[in-house]
């Protein structure tokens, strides 16, 4: 009896080995099988007390085949005791230790699949899905989106592993960023936002093109250097905004109005003082760019800088007085904070 905890430790590695090979509806009927044919070895050998109701023999069952071994109910006669050590103990133990072995296969297994990056995340909703991975860039990206709309799950899908990912963060190996299974493995048809930023304008173009052919219906934004790939996607993939690099545009515009730099930086930054925000008019039906700057300075503090016209163009910044705005166009203002994603300006 002192190797019997070697034993059991040596069967329940071995069962864990193979366990993962069967099915539950095998290991089920293994279970019931033998099971059965122990209380009716019981029953036939007259040990009435320990098969006297069906909860009464699970539980025996259960403390047998866990190997604790309460005592309080046990074999009396001498063919039960020789049934229960020879039939009953070794099945019950070996089935118990091959369900456990079966449940901690299947979760290790799909733990490592999920950090090795094979995990499914389609159900998940409401989260961020970032397709690319620059290093440095998307750290900084998800700590600035995160600090706009706080805390939320994201799933980074990427060609290259990831298994040092932050902890918190999710991620899906692809194949190739332009890859519909992959992308649906990360959940894009339900995510409230979506980032296109890759290591190259090429693959951020066929990811653009990709997503383009799904059921997509949270943000999309897409990061390019160039502004010959964007234009594009705004051209065959209107759904998706696209952002490009203006470093050089910047360089140009400070040499010839010195601070201009600064102040774009400032208007795009998410911790620096007052930042530019958009919104959508809820009301009135019509409403003149006159009398929406002073509802949005008066009532909310904040500077009406621009708005989508109602087609869908290019922002317009030049606004001419008495022009009107129409429920759901786009506005675009500067505040210390940012206003409800709809605003009422009646």
């Amino acid at each position: 009896m002192a190797n019997f905890p070697t034993f059991a430790m040596r069967l329940m590695r071995k069962a864990a080995r193979h366990a993962t090979q069967a099915s539950w509806r095998f290991t089920l009927l293994v279970t019931l099988a033998h099971a059965a044919s122990a209380a009716a070895g019981l029953i036939v050998l007259g040990e009435t007390p320990l098969v006297s109701s069906a909860l009464q023999f699970v539980y025996f069952y259960i403390v047998t085949g866990s190997s604790v071994g309460y005592g309080d109910f046990s074999p009396q006669s001498p063919a039960g005791k020789l049934f229960t050590a020879l039939w009953v103990i070794p099945g019950a133990i070996s089935i118990f230790a091959f369900v456990v072995g079966k449940i901690v296969g299947e979760v290790s297994m799909g733990l490592r699949q999920i950090m090795n990056g094979h995990g499914d995340f389609s159900d998940k909703s409401g989260h961020l899905v970032v397709i690319g991975r620059v290093e440095g860039q998307t750290d900084r990206l998800l700590e600035e989106t995160q600090h706009l709309h706080g805390a939320r799950d994201v799933v980074i899908v990427s060609t290259h592993d990831l298994s040092t990912v932050k902890a918190g963060w999710d991620w899906v190996r692809a194949t190739s960023l332009a890859n519909p299974t992959d992308l649906n493995r990360a959940g894009i048809a339900r995510a409230d936002f979506v980032v296109i930023l890759a290591e190259s304008d090429d693959e951020s173009l066929t990811a653009c093109l990709a997503i383009c052919a799904l059921d997509v219906a949270g943000h999309c934004v897409a990061y390019f250097r160039d502004r010959a790939p964007a234009d594009l996607v705004e051209t065959h993939c209107p759904k998706i905004e696209t952002v490009t690099s203006n470093t050089v545009e910047q360089v140009a515009r400070s040499l010839s109005d010195p601070g201009a730099s600064d102040l774009l930086r400032r208007l795009v930054s998410t911790r620096v003082g007052a930042t530019l925000h958009s919104a959508r008019l809820s009301g009135p039906d019509r409403i003149t760019v006159d009398r929406a700057m002073a509802a949005l300075l008066d009532g909310h503090g904040a500077t009406l800088i621009g708005y989508r016209p109602e087609d869908g163009g290019d922002p317009v910044m030049a606004m001419r007085p008495g022009t009107e705005l129409s429920a759901g166009q786009t506005i675009y203002y500067i505040a210390e904070t940012r206003l409800p994603a709809k605003v009422d300006l009646t």
